[in-house]
């Protein structure tokens, strides 16, 4: 995916991307598969979309357990900005899970006055808030599963919500390994391992390598 043709240019030529993103001062760059990308820590102002690739979302507290907040595939935004917390008792970094193309810009770029008050200026401020209610009804979404108290329901939670947001016509698929997948539900491997396998067992999970399949009572 060329630069231009990212999801914070929604709706706007492909010339006046071009334009916006010299006025922006973005920058593009590539990541080799287990590099870190960003981290909190530094340049809170700074936004990155993911062009090619995918990336995670990975959390550690106090302690150092490791957490995986979210997946970030092609057209993927993160930043600062969209982690809804101000806590300073745990970091959070992205790291790239295959290789990987970013292009970074600052918040602050955006959102200020366009001398021009250019009809495209305006296109982008609004995309950019849409992506912040995606963000925010994500993180709902996160903490539905979590909230779930065995490991059976933060399961069968995250498969379901999965199951919906997958286009119609495509086959469901976990976007993590195990050892990733237990991370993101924050329960043992172990566990969730024999937890899978009973439930496939007891017929009300069927998986294909990545791809799954809910049955429902009452389905054939």
């Amino acid at each position: 995916m060329l630069p231009e043709q990212n999801i914070l240019f929604r709706g706007v030529c492909e010339s006046d991307s071009r334009r916006m993103m010299t006025c922006f001062n973005t920058e593009v760059k590539k990541y080799r598969a287990g590099s870190r990308i960003a981290d909190f820590s530094h340049n809170a102002d700074k936004v990155g979309i993911i062009l090619s690739g995918r990336a995670v979302m990975v959390r550690y507290d106090i302690n150092g357990i490791r957490t995986i907040v979210e997946t970030l595939d092609e057209q993927g935004i993160f930043g600062e900005f969209f982690t809804f917390t101000g806590s300073h008792r745990s970091s959070v970094e992205i790291d790239a899970d295959s290789d990987c193309e970013v292009m970074f810009f600052r918040r602050s770029e955006i959102l200020k006055r366009c001398e021009n008050a250019c009809k495209c200026h305006s296109m982008v401020v609004e995309n950019l808030l849409m992506l912040m209610s995606e963000k925010a009804i994500a993180l709902s979404e996160r903490i539905e599963v979590l909230s779930q108290r065995s490991i059976e329901d933060k399961l069968i939670s995250f498969l379901q919500i999965t199951e919906d947001n997958t286009p119609k016509g495509d086959t469901p698929q976990i976007p993590f390994s195990t050892t990733v997948l237990s991370d993101y539900l924050c329960v043992n491997r172990s566990s969730l391992q024999r937890e899978m396998t009973r439930l496939k067992e007891a017929g009300v999970l069927t998986i294909s390598k990545r791809k799954f399949r809910l049955i429902r009572g009452g389905e054939p």
